[in-house]
């Protein structure tokens, strides 16, 4: 008999993904306003970043699951954990020079920093959720 498993101890898929947005939402955000504090476009800046980076990491987590479950190995772990959130930087970055963030580099270096690193680990854990329904089906 085999059991299908579709979430996790932790939550599904969906609440994975909106937590990621709400942390990058705040955390992002909070540093872009403090990086270009006291410049008459900190506030832009900083809610350009906010709902970005919500909107980024909410959609991130939900492109970083797909490419992982369609990308065949041994390709799956480096594309999923890095191709989806190299392509959210860039348009970060385009995003920030549109509205005149004069910090752009230093705006976005905490996501570089920070966030890339999530990335890997929230594949490490897409990988052990994988074996988990693998022993639990055989």
């Amino acid at each position: 008999m085999s059991t299908t498993i579709t979430t996790t101890a932790r939550g599904s898929k969906s609440r994975r993904m909106f937590i990621t947005g709400v942390l990058s939402a705040i955390l992002y955000g909070g540093w872009a306003y403090y990086v270009n504090a006291g410049l008459e476009t900190a506030m832009a800046s900083a809610m350009v970043q906010a709902l970005g980076s919500f909107i980024g990491g909410y959609l991130v987590a939900g492109l970083v699951e797909f490419a992982f479950s369609v990308t065949p190995k041994p390709w799956r772990f480096p594309i999923a954990a890095f191709v989806p959130y190299g392509l959210t930087l860039l348009t970060y970055a385009a995003a920030h020079r549109l509205v005149g963030t004069p910090e752009i580099l230093k705006t976005i270096m905490l996501n570089i920093i920070v966030g890339t690193p999530y990335f890997v680990l929230y594949c490490v854990k897409l990988e052990r959720n994988e074996a988990q329904r693998l022993i639990v089906s055989s």
